[in-house]
């Protein structure tokens, strides 16, 4: 079982747009992902590996652990 350790987040214009299309802004998104402790899998079908919980936002991400970095796919308010 791998441990999920980011360091970094990855946005750019090809991931902006969606991840925030409903009103989590980047630096919701940015915090999440770098302080949360507890990672699950997406048990989903779907482009992302992982999700981030907390303060009631929902982040679904992609994790490479070679380089420790997050690329969220989507996010949303609970």
């Amino acid at each position: 079982m791998s441990t999920v350790a980011i360091q970094y987040v990855e946005l750019d214009d090809d991931n902006v747009p969606h991840v925030t299309r409903y009103r989590v802004t980047l630096t919701e998104i940015e915090t999440l992902l770098l302080t949360a402790t507890r990672f699950a899998r997406n048990k989903r079908s779907g482009a992302s590996d992982y999700v981030a919980v907390d303060n009631g936002i929902r982040v679904n991400f992609i994790y490479r652990p070679k380089d420790h970095t997050a690329r969220p796919i989507s996010a949303w308010r609970l």
